[in-house]
């Protein structure tokens, strides 16, 4: 029959759809393996396993970090100092007050709380890897007094990686920072060379008041006096700036005196000081992390950073701590001081391999029977019939019946 007669002959339904299923297969069985494919990829998916990335910088920089933590908490309490419960629930002392003689702006207490966090010393050392840093490099460093914690994360990474550190300071710092006026980081980085957690060579070449336009425009005369006396009873010189732009200079004068020996691997900026960073604008064009160039797209403010790039320096950028928390798995302002080894970059989820080898193996199985039913089913057959074969003893007479014939 020609497709045209058949077509005359069924001018309703000119074609008709067949389902091919194979036969002695029940819709029971169809339905049990779809439903146990599923559960087994519900299983794989959902029941990942911990696999440990062993990294021994990583893990020494976070045991360094541990130890400065410790340290300072342990000065603090023998100064008698009163760590709040609602400010600093970890009990590290290391979240300074809500307002001070010496507290420059407004700051993020929840920021603050995370960055007490001994494993985020790895992190910046990871980051110090992808800039190309290497074990005795030279690198710059401008630190603020606003992140105590992230300055220790930063000093344990290139004490860790055996790096040779130019460091300017800025003395003010936000709220919660180390804006306690008898512990400011100024201090606190003294205590940590005295008790040889930090060599002496992470001693600050200099140190801005900070602040507005990085000179503590519009703070008190007082403030302006602890501040300096700060810098003065840790034997740091004092930079005496007019504006940002003359601070940026009088940095990069710092910076460029010390590394006539060696060019700079890379730029460290902590916290958000405006001659370091640019403030609020330079970190909304540099995130956490690693830079290689300004953005194209937004205009870079003028600072140590922007100028560092130019030169051809990778800068490292270690601001907003609740940010890198959050893209390393560590816990947002915790209750208790974080252990040596918690994050994505000490341990990291995968699959379990045996598991998925058994549900790739059940469903190909499961796949097998149903295209293929009969051929499974004769070689059951064959195998039962191979079991159930009589052996040469069971067939033989019994001796009582070969006696009698």
């Amino acid at each position: 029959m020609n497709p045209k007669s058949f077509l005359k002959m069924n001018p309703a339904q000119p074609f008709q759809v067949m389902y091919w299923r194979p036969k002695q297969i029940s819709r029971r069985w169809l339905w049990a393996g779809m439903l146990a494919s599923l559960a087994g990829l519900l299983a794989v998916e959902w029941w990942p396993q911990q696999v440990a990335a062993p990294s021994p910088e990583l893990t020494a920089a976070a045991e360094k970090a541990d130890e400065a933590l410790r340290h300072i908490k342990d000065l603090r309490i023998a100064q008698g100092h009163r760590a709040l419960p609602k400010l600093d629930p970890s009990g590290s002392h290391l979240v300074g007050p809500s307002m001070s003689m010496v507290t420059s702006k407004l700051g993020s207490l929840e920021s603050k709380q995370t960055s007490i966090n001994p494993n985020l010393a790895a992190v910046v050392v990871r980051w110090l890897e992808q800039a190309g840093v290497e074990p005795g490099d030279s690198i710059a460093i401008g630190a603020s007094g606003s992140w105590p914690a992230l300055n220790i994360a930063v000093y344990a990474a290139a004490e860790t990686l055996q790096l040779k550190p130019t460091i300017v300071l800025s003395v003010a710092s936000s709220q919660y920072g180390a804006n306690s006026p008898d512990m400011m980081w100024i201090d606190m980085e003294r205590q940590l060379r005295d008790a040889g957690i930090f060599p002496e060579s992470f001693a600050a070449k200099s140190a801005s008041l900070g602040g507005l336009f990085d000179r503590a425009a519009g703070m008190t005369e007082p403030t302006r006096e602890m501040l300096e006396l700060a810098a003065t009873r840790n034997g740091i010189p004092v930079l005496d700036v007019a504006d940002i732009e003359d601070s940026v200079g009088q940095r990069m004068e710092i910076y460029q005196n010390a590394s006539s020996d060696q060019p700079y691997a890379a730029y460290i900026n902590v916290g958000g000081g405006s001659a370091s960073i640019g403030g609020t604008a330079g970190n909304a064009c540099f995130s956490a992390g690693v830079h290689r160039s300004t953005p194209s797209d937004q205009e870079v403010p003028d600072c140590v950073a922007s100028r560092m790039l130019t030169q051809g320096i990778p800068i490292v950028n270690v601001v907003d701590a609740k940010q890198i928390a959050e893209s390393y798995g560590l816990a947002i302002a915790p209750a208790q001081m974080p252990r040596v080894g918690q994050g994505s970059l000490f341990s990291h989820m995968t699959y379990r391999r045996p598991l998925a080898a058994a549900l790739i193996c059940m469903t190909w199985v499961w796949m097998s029977v149903t295209v293929f039913p009969r051929w499974y089913l004769r070689t059951v057959l064959k195998l039962r019939r191979l079991v159930r074969r009589p052996n040469a003893s069971t067939n033989a007479l019994p001796k009582q019946v070969e006696w009698m014939v």
